[in-house]
């Protein structure tokens, strides 16, 4: 019996699944990706469900799913898996049911839910986050150019799109995303980009580069509404960094939802408020309550991020594009409003 602490076991079984599926025509993916395995059997077989019986009733989230079809992938027990009622549920044929629920009772004892984590995916959009990130760097440049042609200088940059708390609460809310793409100077964004990708990049491997990036927009929005809210009408500021504090609390609250025990829970957010520490709250111009903030807010959309990882899967790469474009779209709407309302 494979247990989850056996590498070897379940990449045998991973590579089985793999060759079938070499040798099986394509079939059409549902709205998750990965699925899991259908093990093909004669159209003739009923089909029994054998995992809602080991689980109240209940249809399994996701990640259970994916162990399941692993293990009896790995044991040869013909079955497939299928959504049902809100998660998913796996079939045996009516010969093979027994032994199915046999070594699912087997598999559940020698590995009992919370004594090791459920692996993150890992996306290889490492190279698109980090031209994300130069673009971030592009974008200084531009608000640090004086072009009289079009009446911009550097300083209309910040008047139009700091953080300033009076005028948010006066309602020009596209500050909450423009002040993300402002810096004082050069240390700044170069010290945002360099901490940021060290927390954006596996936050994007593991949601993908469209959920990642528009999570951590978010939770620097909402970090600055919050700080604003806090801090009263006469505060101001700028700067990407409510956003690097907003990715590494949504690695913390990711690791609470996918990981076991205490350990990765402590681990990311020590790694947080460490940072926090050493980066949010030193010199005069720093501004604690938006790293604070930024950081909160991560960890809220970490914890609903990993709870829907879990019981839903990955999200398809179509719903992927459409939440990369509209990542892309916050700070370019949140100038084009700025703009037109001056």
């Amino acid at each position: 019996m494979p247990s989850a602490r056996d590498p070897d076991a379940l990449r045998k079984a991973m590579a089985a699944r793999r060759s079938r599926r070499r040798e099986e025509p394509p079939r059409r993916r549902g709205p998750s990706s990965p699925e899991p395995a259908d093990a093909g059997q004669p159209a003739s077989d009923d089909w029994l469900d054998v995992s809602s019986p080991l689980n109240a009733g209940r249809p399994l989230p996701y990640s259970v799913a994916f162990e399941w079809d692993l293990a009896l992938t790995a044991r040869g027990v013909a079955h497939r898996a299928e959504r049902h009622g809100g998660g998913w549920r796996i079939l045996a044929p009516d010969r093979e049911a027994g032994q199915a629920m046999a070594e699912l009772t087997a598999y559940r004892a020698e590995n009992r839910p919370g004594r090791s984590g459920t692996p993150l995916p890992r996306h290889e959009n490492r190279t698109a986050t980090m031209l994300a990130l130069a673009v971030l760097l592009a974008f200084f440049v531009l608000t640090r150019t004086y072009l009289p042609a079009l009446g911009l200088y550097p300083y209309e940059w910040d008047e139009l799109g700091s953080a300033q708390a009076g005028h948010i609460l006066d309602g020009e809310w596209w500050r909450l995303a423009t002040a993300l793409t402002l810096h004082a100077d050069a240390a700044h964004v170069l010290g945002n980009v360099i901490v940021g990708a060290l927390f954006i990049v596996p936050v994007c491997q593991a949601l993908g580069g469209g959920q990642g990036w528009l999570l951590v927009l978010l939770s620097g929005v909402v970090g600055n509404l919050v700080n604003a809210l806090v801090q009263g009408p006469g505060h101001d500021s700028i700067g990407f960094s409510t956003c690097v504090f907003g990715a590494a609390g949504i690695l913390a609250g990711l690791r609470a939802r996918t990981g076991s025990g205490r350990s990765p829970w402590f681990t990311a957010v020590a790694a947080g408020l460490a940072l926090l520490a050493v980066l949010g709250v030193g010199g005069e111009r720093t501004d604690v309550g938006a790293h604070l903030f930024g950081f909160l807010a991560g960890l809220a959309l970490g914890l609903f991020a990993g709870w829907r990882l879990l019981h839903l899967g990955p999200v398809g790469r179509l719903t992927g594009a459409f939440l990369a474009m509209t990542a892309a779209l916050v700070p370019l709407a949140a100038w084009l409003w700025a703009f037109l309302s001056h």
